[in-house]
């Protein structure tokens, strides 16, 4: 195990940085780079590359506060089916999604199988009612993919997101940078898609969700790094760079190491996702988590305080930076619930 990036790795996250600071269709350069088929298995589309490739490219756009809808329909909705739908199914509605032709949602609670949507099952087909909020780039998918409470557990539907009996609503958000909505359904129509033991495998989809969660707080957390030691450099006060006193060095030093730590359990979390089994995923991914939500928040804070007066104004980037620490530090679970699962399992 390596908690180190290979320069096959490295060389994708240093294509995309360029690629990104050029392009004004980020969406668009992501589905032209391939990236969007990295999680999926060749058989349907994908690249077959493993999570700590995944989390490389999320890291990435998290440092560039990427708008495009990767994080809900490559690494939410799309990891999902990957981990819990059955080869009918992956046939069937991955590919589209692989290929970027189609953009998907992930409709589930947290944990997932806490759903707001029921469903009554007929054979192979399900009935679907309920609402469930705070869907990731819910509003504008194409495919939704709903988690949902069945009599005997959870199942699994893929639907159109413009399908008879979906209604979407837009919810107001802290982060603006990344739309959520409410999604309700009344009896909608759906075939089964989940593989017999989706409880279980549910579980492994909620972690790779946190981890790249985590995988994005990182990234954020180093460009917000990145842009205060470049500030420190150049604003003078009392004739000197404000990074030559000793407060800011500091400061700085502080943001460093809690980002290192960091990024150091999301590869641990990432390595955990390829090769170890669901207990020690959820654990990994947990304490991951944890450590990227403090660093992420503790990261926009501090670079407020260094930029000063510019740091709070609406033209300055870092109040972007700052709102996605805060609403991804809710996002799949609470800091405090993390550190209970990781208390658990010690």
């Amino acid at each position: 195990m390596t908690l180190e990036t290979t320069a096959e790795q490295n060389e994708i996250r240093d294509s995309l940085r360029g690629v990104l600071a050029r392009s004004g269709d980020a969406w668009g350069s992501l589905v032209d780079l391939g990236m969007t088929e990295i999680p999926f298995p060749e058989s349907v589309g994908g690249a077959g590359y493993g999570a700590k490739d995944l989390s490389v490219v999320i890291a990435e756009l998290g440092r560039a506060m990427t708008t495009a809808p990767y994080l809900s329909s490559v690494v939410l909705a799309g990891s999902t089916l990957v981990q819990c739908a059955s080869e009918r199914a992956l046939a069937q509605h991955v590919p589209a999604i692989a290929s970027g032709s189609k953009t998907a949602a992930l409709v589930a609670g947290y944990p997932f199988g806490a759903s707001g949507i029921d469903a009554r099952a007929d054979g192979e087909e399900l009935t679907l009612n309920g609402r469930q909020d705070v869907v990731v780039d819910g509003a504008d998918a194409d495919v939704l993919v709903v988690v949902a409470r069945g009599p005997d557990g959870p199942e699994l539907a893929v639907i159109d997101g413009r399908a008879a009996g979906v209604a979407r609503e837009p919810l107001e958000a802290l982060d603006f940078t990344r739309p959520l909505a409410a999604v309700e359904l009344r009896d909608v129509r759906a075939a089964r898609a989940g593989r017999d033991d989706l409880a279980q495998r549910l579980e492994r989809a909620q972690a790779v969700a946190v981890v790249a969660v985590a995988s994005e707080q990182v990234g954020a957390a180093r460009a917000c790094l990145e842009m205060s030691v470049e500030y420190a450099k150049a604003r003078k006060q009392f004739g000197r760079a404000i990074g030559s006193f000793q407060s800011i060095k500091h400061r700085l030093s502080d943001m460093s190491i809690a980002i290192e730590l960091a990024e150091a359990a999301v590869l641990d979390a990432a390595n955990a996702a390829d090769d170890r089994d669901t207990a020690q995923l959820c654990t990994a991914a947990s304490m991951a988590r944890v450590l990227a939500s403090r660093a992420s928040v503790f990261a926009a804070e501090e670079a407020i305080q260094i930029h000063g007066g510019i740091g709070f104004t609406w033209e300055h980037p870092l109040h972007t930076y700052f709102r996605r620490a805060k609403s991804n530090e809710l996002l799949f679970g609470t800091v405090e619930s993390h550190l209970e699962a990781v208390a658990a399992a010690l």
